[in-house]
């Protein structure tokens, strides 16, 4: 599973760090240059993403630490930047690729709630995902242009389907606490119903005895 170390859904540790060290030699790598798709496969998708791996790999040593094996803040921030300046012009040709390996996070504009991960171009994306969950989504209306896409790396189906069982498990996570919501809610609803018959009860003792009286 992806990590801090890892962020890839399908690369080793060792392949990770050969393709991240290709990209580091820059225009010094003649042989292998790195390709869009092997870009996109590494994970490192965003800042935190890259910064994490950096200092995971190579390690960040303390304002008081001597350890040169370590990166000194200032050289985890160096090498996050160049890493991060080499990876996007890459990931960004790897968007536009027609590839079934790409896989993007298809979610509601309007509420910001992910539909699934679908794979393809990110037009075959939207058009998937509101084909099979359109119908689900609240508010009818809009058609596929109510959906966006964002790229969250590569990996195929297999990788988005790992991702689609993964949001199944969230989903059921929010369905128990709506579940526990709506049964607390009920609760206080007959709780307060009781109050008002005793409250209603009450009132017309106290009328009665008024008027014998």
């Amino acid at each position: 599973m992806p990590n801090d170390r890892n962020p890839s859904y399908n690369l080793t540790d060792a392949q990770l760090d050969d393709i991240v060290d290709r990209l580091l030699r820059g225009k010094y790598e003649k042989h292998r240059p790195v390709q869009p798709l092997e870009a996109a496969r590494t994970g490192l998708l965003g800042a935190n993403h890259i910064r994490s791996y950096v200092v995971s790999r190579w390690g960040e040593r303390s304002r008081w630490s001597t350890n040169t094996d370590l990166l000194s803040s200032a050289g985890v921030t160096m090498r996050s930047n160049k890493l991060a300046e080499r990876l996007q012009p890459l990931i960004q040709k790897a968007q536009a690729l027609e590839s079934d390996e790409l896989i993007w996070r298809v979610y509601d504009q309007r509420s910001y709630d992910t539909v699934c991960y679908a794979v393809g171009s990110r037009e075959s994306a939207r058009n998937w995902a509101w084909t099979l969950f359109g119908w689900t989504l609240p508010e009818a209306g809009g058609g596929v242009e109510r959906l966006r896409a964002d790229f969250v790396g590569a990996g195929g189906m297999i990788v988005a389907s790992t991702r689609n069982m993964e949001l199944a498990g969230n989903y059921r996570d929010r369905i128990k606490e709506h579940e526990g919501r709506a049964a607390r809610e009920s609760a206080q609803a007959e709780r307060l119903r009781a109050a008002v018959d005793s409250i209603t009860g009450a009132a017309a003792h106290l009328a009665s005895g008024a008027t014998v009286g």
